[in-house]
Formats: structure tokens, C-alpha cells, sequence
């Protein structure tokens, strides 16, 4: 049994990997701005939706955390006791304007303080694993995305202010004291998405933005045909909670090959493929097209304002990624039959009444 200690713990993936690991007998160390209620109910969905009926009260231990304070406002005798594995996986995810400053508060310098903290205090033994997103790269496309640091880019050459951010905390994290060591590891996700068996999902973003904006339009006015501008070999890889959980625990217990990995697998879920299983789930007839189609014929009113509705994660389907990825890290790839599956609840389950 080891001591695992994991920030930003009432998040989707984060909540997930703790009742993953009470589930096989960790112990964990849950650390959130959240209230401790908010925490071991996060928890416990989680467990149920991993199958698992196991309460987490007896085993699990939440501390408040504050990115900007000293030491993280922690007990740190405590967290730090023995030598663990501490997760930083608290961030925040937003793609809207005009929250830049938020965005390096917590994403640059609360990773950097949470680094910081875990340097200090940390016993000999223990690693640091910082998780954060494929989609650090920007707009970066000439072949695969290398699994290793990034360099400094200005913001303008990413899709938003959130991926700077994320690179810039990679950036800080490669000049530290624990990867020189060999003691940190970097594991970038893809696009988060719900449980690969049942579907269920317990987080509102990426995937799960678009679709409660196309459900709105779709109820509002059903039948309408919605043109998309992507890429035409768009793709999106998407990475179910319950493997890339196991993929992350894999890759924490293992001698690592390099400090970066990426977790995702190479082969993508075509855009056309998801608005398909879309417009089989929805009233609504949502087509890819090309940028070239869409100035030769201009959006109508009602396409122009799903559009500007859905804007923050489409961009994401005018661009063609690729990730350099191992086996022994990657998820599985999300087959058609999952893909409804992710689809086919949040429609009925998830989306607001």
C-alpha cells in the first residue's frame, strides 16, 4: 500500500483516480478547495460509477488546499508524513475570454506552488506527477506531437488562453529540482470523456460542452440542418475516465522510459462519426464542412448563431492532431460502440431537463 496525495480532488479525473485507488486498498490524501462533503460525495459518484459500492469515509482523508498560500496551506507534517506519490492534477479548464489572469494564477503559479510545496516537504522515495493535456501543444500540427518539454510559445499560438497556460506550467516544471532527479513525470490527456461501459459521465466540459449547446438548439428548433466548419481528417481523442484511470495508475507504479507520456491512443474518433451518432440521438442535422464550402455558401442566421454558441470547443474540429503515443500508456481506442454509448447518456441522463 502507498500513500498517494492528490490536489484538486473533487475534479472529474481526479475523483475518479482516488476512488480507483481506495478501491484496491491506497490510501489517499484528498486535497480540494471544496468542503470535505463535497469531496467524499464526488468520491463515492465516482466509485458508483466505476461500479464499485465501497464508501470511501473510512480510508479517505481530505485537507483544505489553497494554491496561493504558503505550503499550500496544508498540514504538511501530516500529507507529507511518508513518502507518497502526489498527484497535482487541480486546475482550471476554461476556454472563455477574459480570464487570463485566473488562468496563471492557478494553472502557472499555483502548479508552481504546489511543485514548491512538495519539494520541500516530501520524503525521500516519493514522485511528483503532474497531469495535464495533450492540447498544450497549440497550434502546433508539422507530424506528431513529441513526448517531450515544450518550449515557450506566445499565447497567440494557441486555441486559447487555457493550453498557454498548461505549457507554461510544463515549462516551469522541467527547470525543477525533481525532474532533474528523475523524480516527476508528465501525463497529457486527451479529451475527457465518461465511463467507456456505461457511458456515465460526472463532468460538463469538452465533449459535453458541445453537446448540451447543440441539445439546446436541437429542442428549440428540431429538424434544423447545422453546418460545423472542421478540418477535413479532424479527429478527436477521446479518453474515457475508467481507462485512462488505469493507464495513469500503470504508468505512476512503473520505471519511467521518459518524464512525458502522453495518454491517448493514435487512433482518433472522425468529427463525422460523432456528429453522426449525434443526429442519431438528437433532432438536429449537424454536417462537417469545410471552410472553402462555407464561404462559397455563408452560414444561415440560425447556423451562424450555433455556431457562435458552440465556438469554445469546436475550434477543436478544424484542426488535425497528432500525438506521439506508446502502447503501454495509451487507452484503448474508443470504438463506434462506446462512442454511442458517451453519446446515448448524456443525452438522456446528463443534459439539463
Amino acid at each position: 500500500m502507498r500513500v498517494h496525495v492528490i490536489d484538486g480532488a473533487n475534479g472529474f479525473v481526479a475523483s475518479h483516480l482516488i476512488a480507483a485507488l481506495l478501491a484496491r486498498g491506497d490510501e489517499v490524501i484528498a486535497l480540494a478547495r471544496a468542503s470535505a462533503d463535497v469531496v467524499r460525495r464526488r468520491v463515492a459518484d465516482a466509485l458508483s460509477c466505476l461500479g464499485l459500492r465501497e464508501s470511501p469515509a473510512g480510508r479517505l482523508r481530505v485537507r483544505g488546499l489553497a494554491l496561493d498560500r504558503p505550503d499550500l496551506g496544508l498540514p504538511v507534517a501530516e500529507v507529507f508524513a511518508e513518502p507518497c506519490v502526489y498527484w497535482h492534477v487541480a486546475a482550471l479548464v476554461t476556454f472563455f475570454p477574459r480570464r487570463e489572469e485566473e488562468l496563471l494564477n492557478v494553472n502557472v503559479t499555483g502548479s508552481a506552488n504546489a511543485l514548491s510545496a512538495y519539494e520541500r516537504h516530501a520524503r525521500p522515495g516519493s514522485r511528483y506527477i503532474h497531469v495535464g493535456t495533450a492540447y498544450q501543444c497549440g497550434l502546433e500540427s508539422e507530424g506528431p506531437v513529441p513526448e517531450d518539454w515544450p518550449s515557450h510559445a506566445p499565447p497567440d499560438r494557441f486555441r486559447n488562453f487555457y493550453e498557454y497556460s498548461k505549457r507554461e506550467a510544463e515549462i516551469a516544471l522541467a527547470r525543477s529540482r525533481s525532474v532533474r532527479e528523475g523524480a516527476a513525470l508528465v501525463a497529457r490527456l486527451g479529451v475527457m470523456v465518461g465511463h467507456s461501459r456505461t457511458g456515465r459521465a460526472l463532468t460538463d466540459y469538452g465533449l459535453y460542452d458541445f453537446l448540451r449547446v447543440i441539445a439546446f438548439f436541437a429542442r428549440r428548433t428540431p429538424g434544423e440542418r447545422v453546418r460545423i466548419p472542421c478540418h477535413p481528417g479532424s479527429g478527436l481523442h477521446l479518453t474515457p475516465v475508467d481507462t485512462t484511470v488505469s493507464r495513469l495508475l500503470a504508468l505512476a507504479a512503473a520505471d519511467p522510459e521518459r518524464p512525458v507520456s502522453h495518454v491517448v491512443h493514435g487512433t482518433t474518433v472522425p468529427v463525422r462519426d460523432l456528429f453522426g451518432v449525434i443526429n442519431d440521438r438528437l433532432p438536429i442535422e449537424l454536417v462537417a464542412a469545410t471552410p472553402e464550402e462555407i464561404r462559397d455558401r455563408p452560414f444561415s442566421r440560425f447556423e451562424a448563431v450555433v455556431n457562435m454558441r458552440a465556438k469554445y470547443t469546436a475550434t477543436y474540429f478544424r484542426h488535425r492532431y497528432d500525438f506521439a503515443w506508446r502502447e503501454a500508456t495509451a487507452p484503448p481506442a474508443v470504438t463506434p460502440q462506446v462512442l454511442d454509448r458517451l453519446v446515448s447518456w448524456y443525452v438522456k441522463e446528463g443534459l439539463p431537463a
